[in-house]
């Protein structure tokens, strides 16, 4: 790590900022869809001051960061917020899965199943979320039932009312136009791996490219689906990196290199985008 170039890290860096930048242009685009006026400067500052919450908080619940403030500048109640929150990350989710899914049809584990079930599973999770939540007769039965359970009886009408609010927002996206954050996705995501890769060619790591997209899909998934993904991201990237020869001792400078660049600077910088766009902290929230 001490020989890795610097401008190539930096490069690095540039790319990840690039693929947030998109996102922030794909989810002003998803709030234009609903009728809403929401600059891509506002939605990039928001997109990086989620990721510093994100990593701060238990669970990474920096997207609802972003809702709280569709709330407040918007004015759109925390239900119908929730809508274009929730199909950006879903884009990014589905990314992962395609990617990760294309990966093991080119280079099977057969060695390690653990990882193939892994997609698997993340595979009818995501997709039995979305037709929970997407389906408003099937969500309507189970989800809310589950929310009423965790918030009380008392709080049923402002449940049912977050509800019919979501799906209300999630309509203006069931047209051909969505076909322009799908797009924005594949560009984004396009800049992330090429970003993934500067950072491995940094530091003399010689990997195919696509190859290498397919392992931060993969290595994602793993780590979503377990606690923080604590010790997971190097066990999938040792086992990954050894199927084309790589060290276990280049691996874990890898996923080291990638946390520097990936997750502790850019969570300075969100700090930064933070004080840029500081939310208004209440006390008390009167509505959903």
């Amino acid at each position: 790590m001490k020989n890795s170039n610097l401008w190539l890290v930096l490069g690095g860096l540039g790319a990840i900022l690039v693929m947030i930048y998109i996102k922030g242009i794909r989810w002003s685009l998803l709030l234009w869809m609903q009728g809403y006026r929401y600059s891509v400067w506002n939605c990039f500052l928001i997109y990086m001051n989620s990721l510093f919450w994100g990593s701060v908080t238990p669970g990474r619940a920096g997207d609802f960061i972003k809702v709280v403030y569709l709330k407040e500048d918007l004015k759109q109640s925390m239900g119908f917020g929730m809508s274009s929150v929730f199909s950006d990350r879903v884009f990014d989710l589905y990314i992962l899965l395609v990617m990760g899914g294309l990966g093991l049809l080119l280079y099977p584990l057969p060695q390690d199943p653990n990882l193939v079930h892994s997609v698997e599973v993340f595979f009818v999770v995501l997709v039995g979320v979305s037709v929970l939540v997407l389906n408003q007769k099937i969500g309507g039965v189970f989800l809310k039932a589950i929310f009423q359970k965790m918030m009380g009886e008392g709080l049923k009408a402002r449940t049912d009312q977050a509800f019919e609010d979501f799906h209300r927002g999630m309509q203006a996206y069931y047209r051909p136009a969505i076909l322009g954050p799908v797009a924005l996705t594949v560009c984004s995501y396009t800049a992330y791996f090429f970003g993934c890769y500067l950072l491995a060619v940094s530091m003399g790591i010689q990997i195919n490219v696509f190859y290498l997209a397919f392992v931060v899909s993969v290595v994602n998934i793993v780590s979503l689906l377990t606690f923080a993904g604590m010790g997971t991201r190097e066990g999938a990237l040792i086992l990954l990196f050894r199927i084309v020869d790589l060290s276990k001792e280049q691996a874990l400078a890898y996923s080291f290199m990638t946390f520097i660049v990936g997750v502790l600077i850019i969570s300075l910088l969100g700090f930064v985008c933070y004080l840029a766009k500081p939310m208004k902290w209440k006390k008390k929230s009167d509505e959903l």
